[in-house]
């Protein structure tokens, strides 16, 4: 055994992870992102929740430190679009919503219109990572709006133009550079809610 073959069984749990669109509304301005951490937190099934992690360097991650809320959205395979508009952009710099069509949820979260699922979600714990911070949260509502197949990050990967891939490659270099500061910086104190 070897701490490379350690890191391919990880990377399992990495590329064919869902690959999920975040929205969460902060101070009246909606803001999303794409993730890759989504996983069940609970064999009680009428208990549904969650633990989703959100990297520290996104935007998002600061609605929903705020907020307390998002919503998480499986995407189709044929919605790369909207991974490209979530995932590689900054809501600091331009609005992702401009050409989404959403409504406001319970959680008053943005509720995709069009996506395969969706789950409205409020943190009811969170655990800080270092260049990340784990939220566990509670499913309030949701729904199927699309039978059949969610997109993987291997969907991603095998489909999207391969300028986009380029793209997301040297976004991806940038974001490990600003993980690579922080994810030993790991704060123990307990989450406090807003």
């Amino acid at each position: 055994m070897s701490k490379e073959e350690g890191r391919a069984v990880a990377g399992a749990f990495w590329s064919h992870s869902p690959v999920v669109a975040i929205t969460s509304t902060w101070q009246g301005k909606p803001n999303g992102q794409i993730a890759v951490t989504a996983v069940t937190s609970s064999i009680v099934h009428f208990i549904p929740r969650l633990l989703v992690g959100i990297w520290k360097g996104n935007y998002t991650h600061e609605f929903i430190v705020n907020s307390g809320a998002f919503t998480i959205h499986l995407l189709r395979p044929d919605q790369l679009g909207l991974v490209r508009n979530f995932g590689f952009y900054t809501g600091r710099d331009r609005n992702k919503f401009e050409n989404v069509h959403y409504r406001t949820g319970v959680t008053g979260s943005p509720v995709l219109t069009d996506a395969h699922s969706f789950a409205e979600c409020r943190v009811i714990n969170a655990m800080d990572g270092g260049d990340m911070t784990a939220f566990l949260v509670s499913v309030e509502e949701g729904g199927i709006m699309s039978r059949g197949q969610w997109m993987t990050l291997s969907h991603f990967y095998s489909d999207a133009p391969a300028e986009w891939i380029e793209e997301y490659g040297e976004k991806l270099s940038r974001s490990v550079a600003f993980s690579l500061n922080l994810i030993h910086n790991i704060d123990y104190s307990p989450w406090e809610p807003r």
